[in-house]
């Protein structure tokens, strides 16, 4: 399935890999297809809306910058994405770039069951994160 993307012009993508977020991203919740697109040397990804090609979020996976993150989810978000074992999930963060520094969003994860493409960004409770937590790429 061709695609246009905000960053990197039409490009084309495997249909069964394409995320769901039944809800929307908070603030996005009209757009619901999302792909998930590597950035060339580097360990960013982009979260690309299949709807709007203007809707682009970089991510990164959490752990490659903070090696002690933790997440819990809830009994209904568990079911909500179908979750039946932490191997079918993948984390993403979203972050931002700014002039002189780039800060990831580690009180909302994106939580994705790599099975069936289900994904939802939740909000922890845990206030040891930040929403805009300075990270290192």
């Amino acid at each position: 399935m061709m695609i246009d993307t905000k960053f990197f012009g039409e490009i084309e993508i495997d249909e069964n890999k394409i995320l769901t977020f039944e809800k929307g991203i908070p603030g996005l919740e009209e757009y619901k297809k999302y792909a998930v697109i590597d950035v060339e040397n580097s360990k960013l990804l982009c979260l690309q809306s299949i709807e709007e090609k203007n809707i682009a979020l970089l991510v990164i996976f959490p752990w490659d910058y903070v090696e002690d993150y933790e997440i819990e989810l809830s009994d209904e978000e568990i079911q909500e994405l179908e979750l039946n074992t932490h191997e079918d999930v993948i984390v993403y963060n979203v972050i931002t770039v700014r002039e002189n520094k780039i800060t990831a969003n580690l009180l909302a994860p994106i939580v994705v069951n790599v099975k069936n493409n289900k994904a939802k960004q939740i909000i922890l409770n845990d206030k040891k994160y930040s929403i805009r937590q300075e990270i290192k790429c």
